[in-house]
């Protein structure tokens, strides 16, 4: 295992940003394996998946190479933010960015050097600070990995404009990325889903030695998904958390109802949109809400297909 620090740029105070990558180096040649993790600094979930995973790889087992950025955006880690601190821009959607631009562009074009070149790419997400979530993207470029991954709900859509994955899919490289845990719950049974997911998608592609664990029977890919967020800040009180994540509801399901903490006057209810709703993100029962955060996730259960 090297450890390498590469430079981004100096700040205003003198300190001198850099990504630290993390390269795994297989007993024969093989595939070149990118991994990010902690894109959005208030997931870290993804950093510790990927931190554990390097430590679980034998290299004498592995056939290639593992590149990994544990800390993709260390000052948001620092923070516990989605979006930079500094600037205030979202990492994942300024792809492939500039090396003469603000803190987040040149972060992104730092990452893009990284990952030029690479056979496969695997981005680790979350839910966040307050919310939980379970389900991995599926791309026609790397679905074998997305369905080897193991989650229940495959969710086939598009990368986000501006996202390392549209700008690693545009180049060619074979791409999943795992949207697993956050929130603050079952953290050890996520840790251990990613990490053993991980795993089979490296038996899956050659990169190691094994069987491959089949997809679960339930496994289905969904074409539709979509966030309800509130319009109004507040507490959100929920039935709907992490261990509900993968239910069928019926649509008009109240998920949650965003109440006033000073007066107790409920300010909005959220409801199932769909015959079935599939949920995919929840809240636990008491969190606070800022209007527009993600306050759940489902996916349209008419669309589902046997993956």
């Amino acid at each position: 295992m090297t450890v390498e620090q590469i430079p981004v740029t100096t700040l205003a105070s003198g300190h001198r940003l850099e990504l630290t990558v993390r390269t795994l180096r297989g007993a024969s040649e093989g595939p070149r394996m990118v991994m990010f993790g902690g894109i959005h600094g208030d997931e870290p979930m993804g950093s510790e998946t990927v931190r554990r995973l390097l430590e679980a790889i034998d290299p004498a087992e592995l056939t290639g190479t593992i590149v990994a950025v544990p800390v993709a955006n260390p000052y948001a880690h620092q923070a516990l933010t989605r979006n930079t601190p500094l600037d205030g821009v979202n990492l994942n959607r300024i792809f492939p960015g500039s090396r003469g631009g603000s803190v987040t562009e040149q972060l992104a074009a730092v990452l893009c050097e990284i990952l030029d070149g690479a056979d496969y790419f695997i981005d680790f997400h979350s839910g966040g600070n307050f919310a939980t979530v379970e389900y991995a993207y599926i791309h026609d470029a790397g679905a074998e990995m997305s369905r080897a991954y193991g989650t229940s709900l495959l969710y086939h859509g598009h990368p986000y404009i501006g996202s390392a994955t549209g700008w690693a899919l545009d180049k060619g490289v074979r791409c999943m990325v795992s949207e697993l845990g956050g929130g603050g719950q079952r953290i050890e049974e996520y840790l251990k889903r990613g990490i053993d997911g991980t795993r089979n998608v490296l038996r899956t592609i050659g990169m190691l030695p094994g069987e491959p664990v089949p997809p679960p029977a339930d496994q289905v890919i969904v074409e539709t998904l979509t966030t309800l967020s509130p319009s109004v800040g507040g507490t959100v009180l929920s039935d709907f958390g992490a261990v509900r994540l993968g239910e069928r509801v019926p649509k008009g399901t109240i998920l949650a109802r965003v109440v006033s903490p000073y007066t107790s006057e409920e300010l909005e209810v959220i409801t199932a949109p769909y015959e079935p709703s599939i949920l995919v993100l929840g809240r636990e029962h008491l969190t606070n809400v800022a209007p527009g955060d993600y306050g759940f996730m489902v996916a349209d259960g008419a669309t589902a297909k046997p993956a």
